[in-house]
């Protein structure tokens, strides 16, 4: 007897569930995600998805992780060059471009914004929060540290950060691409007033 969609196993990767998840977040929005509707977009069951994530907001909290992962891969090359001693202004004005939304559909985005508002309430959503927030902060200071002149590392990928926290809501909000682009020149703005001589 064929297997139905009710009883199929899992037998997905656990990426491949990961990737759908963020692929509908793009299309739908995070509200309308329900895990019900991902099982029938992979064709299993919503139990079976439950067996592996524990519970729709697991899922969600997996999936951002995993986008995370993407990211770090992406900025893997501009943190090798920075261990070789190579990078400058321009490499840390291209984490700034990897760090924010791409629009305002960015499902990672709407990933943040909801462990943002839930965070508070939660220990295990804030203690991931603060795991994911270290991790972008570390990568910055390795690329900070080639700037010369600067001498409040910490201190400036704090600023930056959170910088970029408030324009990413921004651009999902409806800023669009172009203010991306105007967020990298803020950060320019910022950074050469923390890099220039005292008068």
């Amino acid at each position: 007897m064929a297997r139905t969609r009710s009883n199929r196993r899992l037998d997905h990767p656990r990426e491949k569930v990961l990737s759908a998840a963020l692929e509908m977040i793009g299309e739908q929005g995070l509200s309308k995600v329900t895990m019900a509707a991902l099982a029938a977009r992979l064709e299993t069951s919503g139990g079976h998805l439950l067996y592996y994530f524990g519970t729709r907001d697991g899922l969600f909290l997996e999936t951002l992780r995993w986008s995370e992962q993407q990211y770090a891969v992406e900025r893997a090359p501009l943190l090798e060059a920075a261990a070789a001693g190579e990078g400058d202004l321009a490499s840390v004005l291209e984490l700034a471009t990897i760090y924010l939304p791409v629009d305002e559909r960015d499902p990672r985005w709407q990933l943040w914004l909801e462990l943002w508002a839930r965070a508070p309430y939660d220990a295990d959503l804030a203690a991931a929060q603060r795991e994911l927030d270290q991790r972008w902060h570390a990568d910055l200071l390795q690329l900070l540290d080639l700037l010369p002149g600067l001498t409040d590392r910490e201190g400036t990928s704090e600023r930056l950060r959170a910088m970029w926290d408030g324009f990413a809501i921004a651009i999902v909000n409806g800023g669009g691409t172009a203010l991306r682009a105007r967020v990298v020149e803020h950060t320019r703005a910022v950074l050469d007033a923390f890099t220039s001589p005292c008068p």
